[in-house]
């Protein structure tokens, strides 16, 4: 029997024991909510039934008693309840649900010992304590909403330290689809893990600003953004922005004040990490001098850099360390940020860096040996961190569809192969992966690009998400099975008449989380 019909006839008995078995099944917290008139106003409530959002509990790991009291109010609302539980939902058909939430119903109260068990609810909603326990266990999509309730929901969900309790769970990957479009680049999602939908996508274009060259994603770090003007705006430089995709605040980050007009290429990269700090930071690599760099020598391939960070709790830019050499071609753009540190790759076989931003020192990142067997010229496939984790995975040629996943030592001393990989079957099923039209020799002869490697907590779940044409597959890291997890676009440079345009159709900028962190206001450490 339905839970609504349960209601609806007043058989309080069943519905709780419907609703316990709910409890059995999840592992997500649930609140039964007591919704009554007020002055506030509720995101998508019809304006004659404004609510305060008072609440019993059916809350697992917070309370003993699965059901301690149910106390509903049923109104017509148009309201996205599914926000607070998708699992209840699914107790409920479709026309059922739509029935509801579609036409005209009278108010419904069931009350238990309501005496007794309003002073509950009662006392719990003025338990600040408790009120925290429950906030951080909700979807954060629904904390935004909820901020509407009360002064005190608004002032606890809108506080930067309770931002800080929130998990850092990744919803899913953003795509950036290629194109010839550079000036508005179009933006995918790839839900990852049960709790996450394409409903979850924070965008498909940027535009929180209107910016003339348009916008694009240049490093993800921890649910913040790192964006970027797509082509450079004063002299050699792009206009950069911090940017919260779940909270959609955003904020320009000037330039250093000497080289605001000056032709100087200015790579920045995103360090921020909410479990340590409500702050983050930005770290610019760039010329020493802009006018005279004397440690260029215009015939090597070696150029002087030097750091400077911009602090948000500051908002302001300082010189770190003194200048070094670097290969001209190091990617010193959008780093990939890893317990604390900043990593670069250099390009080919030149010295890559790391750099531990609290204590501001940049050492040499080696690099995993080239095999033997395998001609002096390398390609990196995948550069990336999963559960603090580190990863390389690199070939040679000639091509390969056989490969290693190099982690790299917690003292950073080296790598150590860590996964194995074979994809001579993902080969036979998916025989678009090679392209005939090439030399076997070439690097480029498989199609297939590599998203993202996961690391479960349990490692033995771990996978790797691949892009072959048309299609994301989940292969798992500990017995090489795979499925398609989606269909992709086709992008037209891979079908083009020209030999040269080998492109897959989306590159993976990085992972979304949703979080409340705030990006320019000044907040408490």
């Amino acid at each position: 029997m339905e839970l609504i019909d349960m209601l609806q006839r007043n058989q309080l008995s069943y519905f709780i024991n419907g609703f316990s078995r709910i409890l059995n099944q999840q592992s997500t917290p649930f609140l039964v909510c007591l919704y009554k008139p007020c002055k506030s106003m509720i995101p998508g409530v019809h304006r004659n039934l404004q609510t305060k959002l008072l609440f019993s509990i059916a809350l697992r790991g917070v309370l003993r008693k699965q059901l301690c009291h149910i106390s509903i109010y049923i109104y017509s609302f148009k309201v996205m309840i599914h926000e607070t539980s998708h699992s209840f939902l699914s107790f409920f058909h479709s026309n059922t649900l739509q029935d509801m939430l579609s036409k005209k119903r009278p108010r419904i109260r069931i009350v238990r010992r309501s005496d007794k068990y309003s002073q509950n609810a009662e006392a719990i909603a003025n338990n600040y304590d408790l009120l925290i326990l429950i906030l951080v266990r909700l979807p954060v999509k629904s904390l935004l909403r909820f901020k509407s309730v009360s002064k005190t929901w608004h002032s606890i969900i809108s506080d930067p330290e309770f931002s800080r309790r929130l998990s850092l769970n990744i919803s899913g990957l953003i795509m950036c689809k290629l194109s010839y479009q550079v000036n508005k680049p179009e933006y995918g999602f790839i839900p990852l893990g049960n709790k996450s939908s394409t409903d979850d996508a924070p965008f498909k274009y940027l535009d929180f600003i209107n910016h003339s060259s348009g916008l694009k994603v240049v490093q993800s770090c921890n649910g913040l953004l790192l964006c970027s003007s797509s082509r450079y705006y004063n002299n050699f430089n792009y206009d950069y922005y911090i940017y919260n995709p779940t909270t959609k605040q955003f904020v320009t980050i000037p330039l250093p004040s000497n080289l605001q007009n000056a032709r100087v290429v200015c790579r920045l990269s995103l360090a921020f990490d909410p479990t340590k700090s409500l702050h983050y930071r930005v770290v610019c690599v760039r010329d020493p001098d802009p006018w005279l760099n004397i440690l260029n020598d215009p015939e090597s391939n070696y150029v002087s850099q030097q750091i400077e960070i911009y602090s948000s709790q500051t908002r302001s830019w300082r010189l770190s360390g003194k200048p070094f050499l670097s290969h001209v071609n190091t990617g010193f753009g959008g780093g990939l940020f890893c317990n604390g540190t900043i990593h670069w790759l250099g390009a080919y076989n030149n010295t890559s860096f790391y750099f531990n931003v609290e204590d501001e020192e940049l050492r040499d990142l080696p690099m995993p040996p080239i095999p033997d067997d395998w001609e002096d010229l390398r390609r990196v496939l995948y550069f990336g961190e999963s559960r603090n984790h580190l990863h390389l995975i690199e070939i040679y040629r000639p091509p390969t569809s056989r490969f290693s996943v190099y982690e790299v030592e917690s003292d950073y001393s080296g790598w150590f192969v860590k996964y194995n990989i074979n994809l001579d079957p993902l080969i036979v099923a998916y025989p678009g992966m090679v392209r005939t039209y090439w030399d076997p020799s070439d690097l480029n002869y498989y199609a297939f690009s590599i998203f993202y490697i996961v690391r479960e907590a349990n490692d033995e779940e771990s996978y790797m998400l691949l892009h072959i044409p048309e299609k994301a597959i989940r292969y798992s890291l500990k017995d090489g099975s795979f499925k398609k997890i989606c269909d992709l676009d086709a992008n037209e440079a891979e079908y083009r008449s020209s030999p040269a345009l080998i492109l897959l159709a989306y590159c993976c900028v990085g992972e979304f989380i949703q979080t409340l962190s705030p990006v320019s206001q000044q907040s408490r450490e």
